[in-house]
């Protein structure tokens, strides 16, 4: 299967491309372009529509994706397109530089859908798997002319990380072409350079010189907005981020510098209803409030749409990997409901662990398939029922109703119809022994995969 040529180039948008791991990681595979495009298939012409993803140096393609009409693509933010590719056999995610972008394409895969003839489905045919298999060279119709002519421009040197080069810097880093956003991004990392940058900027502060403080900021600012995610990571690290932000504090156009270092590191309290103990897990939740408070409050007006998305990515990732970290933890959920089960509704902490349960299953819901049924299995098995019960019998019922352990009761119907169905034997029997039927109400929901109507008994208050 292979592209069409066509006489106009269709619109480009940047995207990372990333593919689900064994071991349910997100592989990068690299920065391209994509695009929507015809297919054929060969010996015989096709009116399917397809992804493309052009190498953004290599101009190879990365990805060529029949769009399915089956339901398999979710959106996620404004930046990100993922499904789970059934001819392939894994998830593939898409990260667009531009909401723009992602907004284009996604409205092309709603449009194949919504195009489907249900009386003459499309003949179902193995997608290529570009991840693996080897690559060709994408043909010319696919490449844009605007991109032809940035990537012949002159690559973009950065002045040497000294105090008197500040400004030089600063300017260089704020007029970087797109096409070399990425080149630059390796520059910045290259050993010692970014090191240097932010020893330069605890000098400056210690001499108070607030021209190169400003220049800092400016900076590293753009350094931010060149919107590369292996940068990113490196900014965010712990032996970084503080710099960074201290960076960030100097805005020129603000009177007086901001605390933002001091309100990190001393007003804010991170609270374990459960103690952690995986570092890793710590360091993932602490870069992640980070990562919100860099973006909602160090640089809500000079964020562009296309970094928020990538830092709402690096925010939605590190979630997965904190519930990851958690899941595979023996002794965390264990001592989470067993912490549960030794309180009633009002005593000391547990409301708290409450609503921890419900922050987790609710950032469980971007786990995988599989993934998330071996957790809800597991959160029965510890007795998610019986705390689902005390909530329903307390001031936490409000806020269990819209619980997001609901949403992964759907995933897996049988343990909880099978919980159902003992509870009401049980209710029967006891309904016959007393004859003094007991009110009894049911919070119902439905589910969107099977239409399966559950029930949750819960006593009348």
């Amino acid at each position: 299967m292979q592209p069409q040529q066509s006489g106009q180039s269709p619109g480009l948008h940047r995207v990372k491309l990333y593919k689900l791991n064994e071991t349910g990681g997100w592989d990068d595979k690299g920065t391209g372009l994509v695009s929507i495009g015809p297919m054929e298939f060969a010996n015989h012409a096709s009116n399917s529509v397809g992804l493309v993803v052009l190498g953004e140096e290599t101009q190879k393609m990365l990805m060529v994706h029949r769009i399915l009409h089956e339901d398999i693509y979710n959106r996620q933010d404004e930046t990100i397109i993922t499904w789970t590719d059934p001819d392939i056999g894994t998830d593939v995610a898409l990260s667009f530089q531009e909401g723009q972008g992602c907004n284009a394409i996604w409205q092309h895969i709603v449009r194949v859908q919504n195009d489907a003839d249900p009386k003459h489905p499309d003949h179902r045919r193995r997608v290529i798997d570009e991840f693996d298999g080897p690559v060709g060279h994408l043909d010319g119709d696919y490449l844009h002319h605007d991109v032809a002519d940035m990537a012949g421009a002159a690559h973009v040197e950065l002045p040497a990380a000294e105090t008197a080069n500040l400004e030089e810097i600063a300017k260089v880093l704020a007029h970087v072409p797109p096409m070399q956003r990425e080149r630059v991004a390796q520059l910045l990392m290259t050993p010692n350079y970014l090191r240097k940058l932010l020893d330069i900027f605890r000098q400056c502060e210690d001499l108070e010189d607030t021209p190169s403080l400003h220049h800092m900021f400016r900076l590293m600012r753009s350094i931010i907005m060149l919107n590369d995610t292996q940068l990113l990571d490196e900014l965010l690290k712990e032996e970084h981020v503080m710099g960074v932000i201290g960076c960030l504090e100097y805005d020129p156009d603000l009177q007086a510098p901001q605390q933002h270092r001091n309100f990190l590191q001393t007003a804010v309290v991170f609270k374990e209803v459960v103690p952690i103990t995986s570092q890793e897990v710590l360091g993932k939740i602490h870069q992640t409030y980070r990562i919100q408070y860099l973006k909602d409050v160090i640089l809500p007006r000079s964020l562009d749409d296309a970094t928020y998305g990538t830092l709402s990515s690096l925010m939605l990732f590190n979630n997965v990997d904190v519930v990851l970290g958690l899941y595979q933890d023996q002794k965390f959920l264990p001592a989470l409901f067993e912490a549960l089960k030794s309180r009633q509704p009002g005593d000391s902490g547990w409301d708290d662990l409450v609503a921890f349960l419900q922050e987790f299953c609710g950032l469980a819901k971007h786990l995988q398939l599989l993934q998330r049924q071996n957790l809800w299995n597991k959160m029965t098995q510890l007795g998610m029922f019986e705390v689902c019960a005390s909530c329903s019998t307390c001031a936490a019922f409000c806020m269990l109703s819209s619980f997001p352990a609901c949403r992964l009761c759907r995933l897996c119907t049988c343990p909880v119809q099978a919980h159902l169905h003992q509870q009401g034997s049980q209710q029967r029997r006891e309904v016959s022994q007393t004859a003094k039927p007991q009110l009894i109400s049911r919070f119902s929901f439905r589910t969107a995969s099977t239409g399966v109507l559950l029930e949750w008994p819960g006593r009348l208050l």
